[in-house]
């Protein structure tokens, strides 16, 4: 065998990887933001400036999409007499990285991102 390459298992390509062995793998992934909060139920409230309808708890909810970007709505309430204001600034953000093949989650399609307009 002199002057002859003798071939080793090490030194042989790998089998091809064939179509029918794709893995149906998949991810998605989405976010929503909720607001919520309570008063006294005379009690007036705006998130970013516009009139809340309280429940008749005192109690109110938003829900929000949350795509990437940054959000602010300023919740205010105002005691029936007039007397006290309260506010509370509310900041959102949102970041996403990804790696390999992710996708959004479907989302209810009424939803729309945390701004004034959308309450």
């Amino acid at each position: 065998m002199e002057g002859q390459a003798v071939l080793g298992i090490s030194s042989l390509p790998p089998p091809p990887v064939e179509a029918a062995q794709v893995r149906p793998f998949w991810f998605n992934i989405n976010a929503e933001l909720v607001i919520y909060g309570a008063t006294e139920p005379e009690a007036t409230v705006t998130l970013g400036g516009r009139p809340v309808t309280l429940r008749p708890d005192g109690s109110f909810s938003f829900r929000f999409a949350l795509p990437d970007g940054i959000f602010s709505l300023p919740a205010e309430a105002t005691s029936a007499d007039g007397a006290e204001t309260r506010l509370a600034e509310l900041s959102f953000s949102r970041v996403s990285r990804y790696r390999g093949e992710v996708t959004d989650h479907p989302q209810d399609p009424s939803l729309k991102p945390p701004r004034p307009e959308h309450l």
